[in-house]
């Protein structure tokens, strides 16, 4: 509220009518990425997790986050596939929070990344990420 007044009496110092609509449609765009920002932010603190993946055009990693605690999947780009350690992989290299809880975490990143990825369980070695406590 108090931006858009600020904004409003602002833009009454613009001569220019060019000038105004500049200067409101800035006004416009960085008001809705703040909104945007800390939408995600209150998102994230109500459901108490995120996730994000991070790597290049062939292949990367997802991350899931937990109350400060995280986990990585790898996953191929070209092939849109995510691979989860197959049952007996994942309690072996998974930490301790995250062991009993695979279709879980595995369901809110398929919520998250959207119907266009898939997931295969592995037991390769080159698709299963090696975690830390």
């Amino acid at each position: 509220m108090c931006g858009a007044l600020a904004g409003g009496f602002l833009i009454t110092y613009f001569a220019s009518f060019t000038d105004r609509v500049l200067f409101g449609g800035v006004g416009f765009l960085v008001v809705f990425i703040v909104a945007l920002i800390t939408g995600e932010r209150i998102r994230r603190v109500i459901e108490g997790y995120y996730v994000y993946m991070k790597g290049g055009a062939e292949d990367g990693s997802v991350f899931y986050n937990e109350a400060g605690q995280t986990i990585q999947l790898y996953f191929s780009r070209r092939k849109r596939i995510i691979y989860v350690p197959a049952e007996t992989k994942w309690h072996e290299v998974m930490p301790a929070w995250a062991k009993g809880k695979k279709n879980f975490i595995t369901d809110r990143i398929r919520k998250q990344t959207g119907r266009h990825w898939s997931f295969e369980e592995t037991e390769k070695r080159e698709h299963v990420m090696s975690q830390t406590d």
